[in-house]
């Protein structure tokens, strides 16, 4: 059995994604997912960073698209897609914590819905950690980020595209790539399925 440090490769846990101000990412903004900040008010996410900052009256701005507007402008280059000017202070890029990096709670512990007193956040407008957890304790996957365990790390930007079902006598969960995701939801080109075994998935 292939092992790694610490135990077999998949019972490994993957790394959240934890919300940074995106100045502390400049020169490497671009296609980065995204949060938008509003004081007092909330956090608009399913957003990608088009470009890098710029100048605007004298203020660094990026600009937002949707996730659906970000994926239909690469599949359809020349497409013209509405961009959300934005002040450079108000988001937030999702970036990756690394295995040593990461420190957060056990895998039973980040499913338990009465871990809420636990994961409160100082305000309405303060994104926490993305913090994976295992499929199977999720229900209505489809639609959902999707987190693969391999033997060599993380496999990401997956979509699950259906619920678990059984197959072969293994639990299992059809996924493809974000990318064929959305040129599915786009032009209606279904996608490549990955038929994949649920022990080994993570969902956000």
């Amino acid at each position: 059995m292939f092992e790694v440090e610490g135990g077999n490769w998949f019972d490994r846990t993957p790394p959240p994604a934890v919300p940074v101000p995106a100045a502390d990412l400049l020169g490497d903004l671009d296609s980065r997912p995204a949060l938008l900040i509003r004081e007092n008010i909330g956090i608009l996410s399913g957003l990608r960073i088009f470009g890098e900052a710029y100048d605007h009256d004298g203020r660094p701005h990026v600009d937002l698209q949707s996730e659906e507007g970000y994926w239909r402008a690469r599949l359809n280059p020349g497409t013209p897609v509405p961009a959300l000017r934005t002040p450079l202070e108000r988001v937030r890029v999702e970036h990756r914590q690394t295995d040593d990096q990461a420190q957060q709670p056990a895998p039973a512990a980040a499913a338990d819905a009465y871990g809420l007193w636990d994961r409160l956040a100082p305000g309405p407008d303060t994104p926490g950690l993305r913090v994976p957890v295992p499929a199977r304790t999720v229900r209505h996957l489809h639609g959902r980020r999707i987190i693969q365990v391999t033997p060599l790390g993380w496999a990401w930007d997956l979509r699950a595209i259906s619920e678990p079902y059984d197959l072969d006598g293994d639990i299992t969960l059809n996924c493809c790539s974000a990318q064929d995701y959305y040129r599915w939801l786009i032009s209606g080109t279904p996608p490549p399925v990955a038929p994949l075994p649920l022990y080994l998935l993570w969902t956000e």
